[in-house]
């Protein structure tokens, strides 16, 4: 059943880390959010809502084209509308550093159906909606890899580089509908206990190198989202946008 509600939007990758604060801030502000991750969304939507705001939980695989189509369908069917889209569903915890040419394909491949082709597909699920209310927001994350382009992390590095691309790609196409696309690119925030934990050394260093000397965390990131994703970004399309508290691109 259709609700009335404020404007709606997707997070992919909500249940945890930095997809749970784009979420809940993007709640905090009155948005109906739809949260999407192949983890249980549940409590997430448990502690929005006992916040005062309005949440829906969907269990949806980004790499998988009828899951996405099956989120978007979700949405609509709640909803009657998709105004935002923030692809944040990406692995990126659970990777062992390692040199290039020890990577093995399959871990290749895995990387680019989660990065790349989970993007796009979720791009692709919203698009209809967006293009026949004439008008919507998506934010792609890429990384501050990507400039830095740090070693030992090939395919990661790789498949953020490839948003960057299919972000001004896609803002292109999309222009004539007045769809905004825009990316964030954010630096290390040490939000995963297990993963900071096995190089414990990285928060520091990346730390020293930033006009602010300290570590980032999740809420440096949430006003940029809030930007772009609101009324004074109608005319920026197609940009990245570092959120790194000035740090200088160079690898750790």
């Amino acid at each position: 059943m259709i609700q009335p509600m404020s404007s709606v939007a997707i997070v992919t990758g909500a249940a945890k880390g930095l997809g749970r604060a784009y979420a809940l801030a993007l709640a905090g502000d009155g948005w109906s959010v739809v949260a999407a991750d192949v983890l249980d969304p549940e409590p997430l939507v448990t502690e929005i809502e006992e916040r005062g705001g309005t949440a829906t939980g969907v269990v949806a695989d980004v790499s998988d084209e009828r899951s996405t189509e099956a989120l978007a369908a979700a949405t609509l069917d709640r909803y009657g509308r998709i105004d935002a889209l923030v692809n944040n569903a990406a692995i990126f915890a659970t990777i062992e550093k390692k040199p290039f040419d020890e990577l093995t394909v399959e871990e290749w491949d895995r990387m680019f159906e989660v990065n790349v082709r989970g993007t796009w597909l979720c791009c692709k699920a919203v698009a209809p909606a967006m293009k026949a209310a004439r008008g919507g927001r998506i934010v792609n994350v890429t990384s501050m890899t990507v400039p830095s382009g740090i070693p030992h992390f090939l395919h990661y590095v790789s498949s953020k580089a490839a948003l960057v691309g299919l972000t001004r790609a896609l803002a292109r196409e999309l222009g004539e509908w007045g769809i905004c696309v825009n990316a964030i690119a954010p630096d290390y925030v040490p939000h995963d206990a297990a993963y900071a934990a096995r190089q414990p050394e990285m928060a520091e260093l990346i730390a020293r190198q930033r006009c602010f000397p300290r570590d980032m965390t999740a809420d440096d990131i949430v006003g940029t989202l809030r930007y772009l994703v609101g009324p004074g970004a109608g005319f920026v399309t197609g940009q990245v946008l570092y959120v790194n508290g000035g740090r200088l691109f160079s690898g750790v």
